[in-house]
Order: structure tokens, then sequence, then C-alpha cells
């Protein structure tokens, strides 16, 4: 059977939460935010996604919407990827089943992805996570057989600076 690889996305560099005025859902990406987005695009373009689903708060909404773009796709919001009623074991198992052998991407938070990782005891301590990176997974059968941090850093060097 083949693997369906789920992609989790660190959203991009967003507004400094301290010198943002608004609300923590509506701060948007910075210009290196935007890069790096681009970048992400560019970067996971070639795995040929189905699905861009993110957390409905902006700076995600942000991040998935040039990967979108370029496939062709609307970004799918989904509150479990987010703050509001966040379950990425769900939106794993879910977006797997529902398209086997495929590439699917969520874009969530910096906290949030660990978490999942850490509970599902995917990683051991707490990666360095730095926005605009992912992680991929390789999930068989509905149980993640592999787990790959892709560094921002990493992903630079694969499709240059766009």
């Amino acid at each position: 059977m083949a693997s369906t690889l789920v992609f989790l996305v660190r959203h991009a560099k967003a507004a400094d939460r301290y010198d943002w005025t608004g609300g923590d859902r509506d701060r948007p990406l910075i210009d290196k935010g935007r890069r790096q987005a681009d970048r992400l695009a560019a970067g996971l373009r070639r795995e040929q996604p189905v699905l861009v689903a993110a957390s409905p708060w902006l700076r995600c909404r942000q991040t998935a919407a040039p990967l979108a773009a370029a496939m062709g796709l609307q970004v799918e919001l989904d509150d479990r990827l987010g703050y509001d009623a966040p379950d990425l074991a769900a939106w794993v198992r879910t977006a797997a089943a529902e398209h086997p052998g495929r590439a699917v991407v969520g874009v969530s938070h910096g906290d949030l992805i660990p978490i999942y990782l850490l509970q599902a005891g995917l990683v051991h301590g707490f990666p360095n996570f730095r926005t605009g990176s992912l992680f991929r997974l390789e999930v068989v059968r509905g149980n993640v057989d592999r787990v790959e941090l892709v560094d921002r850093k990493e992903l630079k060097r694969q499709v240059g600076d766009s």
C-alpha cells in the first residue's frame, strides 16, 4: 500500500506579537513571511498536494495561499489545525484516510505541531521548529511510519531564494 505524505507546516514569519496592536488571530505575515510562504509553495508544489488546509488564523491562511493557488486549489480552513479546536491527530488521520497514496498539507502553529508529535511519540524532546519549516510524515494504513523535519534553511537551499 502506498504511503500518504502529510506535510505539517508551521506558518511563516508573522508580525511580532508584542508590537501587533490587533487581535492575535488577525496577526499577518510580514515581508519575510511572505517570502517564506512562496518558498514553501515552490518546495511543496513538486509533491502535488491534493489538499491544502490551514488553521483559520490569518498567518496560517496567508502561508497556505501561495501553494493552494499554485495547485489550483482553495485553502480549506480547519479548526483542528488552529487554537479554536486543536486536534492535529484527528486531522492527520482524516486527511490520510481521505487521500490515500497522495500528498496533503496542513498549515498550523509552532506549538501545536510539536505538541501533537510529542504526544503521539513521534519525536523525543521539543524540536527546533522555526517559522516556515515543516514536518514530513509518511502515513501507511493510518499509522505514521516516518517523520522528518525539513527546516526552512533546507527549503531555501532546495528552491533558492524565490
